[in-house]
């Protein structure tokens, strides 16, 4: 195997010098490999010589680079290639480990393709420099007809199966080369091709350059295809967010923009359970995702559907010009329980669960159903899709709350508890329901919250005297009981 050294020596890499603060470059090298990211350093193979691609090399400046280099030296790694500009700007922190470690910085010109680079770094290892060059060559003539041509999907993996024959979005199967295909921070399937045998690199640089097209291509379709699609879903999540009785101009958007909001609605919420630890950037792109996915499984039962957001759940609407009676709400179940399913199997690391609400009629029904589904979504379990119980206590109290006036009186009625702020006003409202459960014992009050009965005693007399009504007075107390537990209400 050549140093690292004697392949800067190699025909058609004179133009390629070491770093005079990096490595000495005397470390052998037996393949070269492609870091699209300074994570991928990492997974390179020992006595790789790496070359940094684009992301890569933009982030060659900051501390991320002094991280890549350690674990280059870790990982036996000979060479990192990074291009002029940016090997002027490397930090020195950097630069000292890889002189340590021996872990050659090789600038390059800014002129060398990477693909050229690549081939010629093969050639030089295995002494094929023409096939190689060929090779890279038909490949980067058959990406710039695509990005030219704005080829769809199916043509592009057309054209390029003329330089990699068998290349397609699929599972990878043995003697395959594979790469993520990452759509707008999502990974959504595996571009691969065959490999005559043993490493690769020319076509892994290829194959890894066409996911970088075809990722850019799709996402430039679906933005466009999904623009309408976007925009009702905007339209309609700031419906359901505002007051009724204010939305009479979004109304009339709605009815513009083909939103069937005065039919009949019924309504399933989708918790995808997405881990709390996922950071901000890559949450917004899986809840976007979620929400393609959602909508495409749930469309594909039948149906006219639409999409919202309520916080960080999903809201999907079953939407029908006549009253479709009891089976719409049916359907709606299977629909949300196969959407549970698709998400599960298409997200590991998601904990899906849905809500199915009643069907009602209009803008208001839209609302209540929504309601609805929030309550059954409150009772179901991981991974299962449950429905409103339409007959019990809790769905008459949510029916009763999701209107306007109800808001208002509850609201009222408790304002003197909500002052207190924070835990002190979810505290009282706690005892007050708990003790009006309980028919007023102070025992039994005491029992459930785990209090010394005379601290229950104390902590009544003190919400009794805020909320100044007689507490004797059975119509207080029925009033009272309801509003505390609406106001519980998910």
């Amino acid at each position: 195997m050549p140093s690292v050294s004697d392949l800067l020596a190699a025909p058609g890499l004179e133009s390629l010098s070491l770093h005079p603060a990096g490595g000495r470059g005397a470390r052998r090298v037996s393949r070269v490999a492609f870091a699209e990211r300074l994570g991928d350093v990492e997974s390179a193979p020992r006595d790789s010589f790496v070359i940094l691609g684009r992301a890569a090399a933009e982030q060659a400046d900051s501390y991320r680079f002094d991280v890549a280099v350690r674990r280059a030296a870790g990982s036996a790694v000979a060479a990192l290639a990074v291009r002029g500009r940016v090997a002027g700007s490397l930090p020195r922190s950097a630069l000292s480990v890889a002189a340590r470690d021996d872990v050659a910085i090789v600038q390059v010109p800014e002129e060398l393709n990477p693909a050229e680079l690549a081939a010629a770094v093969d050639a030089a290892l295995t002494g094929d420099v023409h096939t190689s060059v060929r090779l890279a060559a038909r490949g980067l003539a058959a990406l710039e007809r695509i990005g030219a041509a704005e080829l769809g999907i199916d043509r592009a993996l057309e054209a390029l199966s003329e330089v990699l024959p068998g290349i397609g979005l699929r599972e990878p199967a043995d003697h395959d080369l594979g790469v993520p295909l990452i759509v707008d921070g999502v990974q959504e399937a595996t571009l691969c091709c065959p490999s005559p045998a043993g490493p690769d690199p020319i076509r892994a640089l290829l194959l890894r350059a066409a996911a970088g097209d075809l990722a850019a291509t799709l996402s430039k379709l679906r933005r466009s295809e999904e623009a309408p699609v976007r925009s009702r879903t905007e339209l309609l999540t700031e419906l359901l967010a505002l007051e009724p009785g204010r939305d009479a101009g979004l109304l009339r958007r709605a009815r513009q923009l083909g939103l069937r909001v005065d039919g009949w609605h019924t309504v399933a919420l989708i918790d995808a359970g997405v881990p709390p630890a996922i950071d901000e950037v890559h949450r917004f792109e899986l809840h976007r995702a979620i929400e393609r996915l959602a909508l495409q499984t749930a469309r594909g039962s039948g149906g006219t559907w639409s999409l919202a957001r309520s916080e960080e759940q999903t809201v999907l609407v079953s939407t029908a010009e006549r009253d479709p009676g009891t089976r719409a709400v049916a359907a709606v179940a299977r629909a949300a329980a196969a959407v549970v399913r698709d998400l599960r199997s298409r997200f590991a690391e998601l904990s899906p669960r849905a809500g199915v609400g009643a069907t009602h009629l209009g803008p208001a029904g839209l609302r209540a159903s929504v309601a609805e589904a929030r309550t059954a979504l409150a009772g179901a379990g991981p991974e299962t899709a449950a429905v409103f119980d339409a007959a019990g206590l809790r769905a008459m109290l949510a029916e009763w709350y999701a209107t306007d006036t109800a808001r208002r009186s509850v609201e009222t009625l408790l304002e003197p508890l909500t002052r207190l702020g924070g835990r002190r006003a979810d505290e009282a409202i706690r005892t007050l329901q708990v003790f009006l459960d309980e028919q007023g014992s102070v025992s039994r009050t005491a029992r459930r919250l785990h209090l010394h009965r005379n601290a229950v005693a104390y902590r009544v007399r003190r919400i009794f005297d805020l909320l100044d009504v007689d507490r004797d007075d059975p119509d207080a107390r029925l009033a009272l009981q309801l509003a505390c537990r609406a106001r519980r209400l998910p």
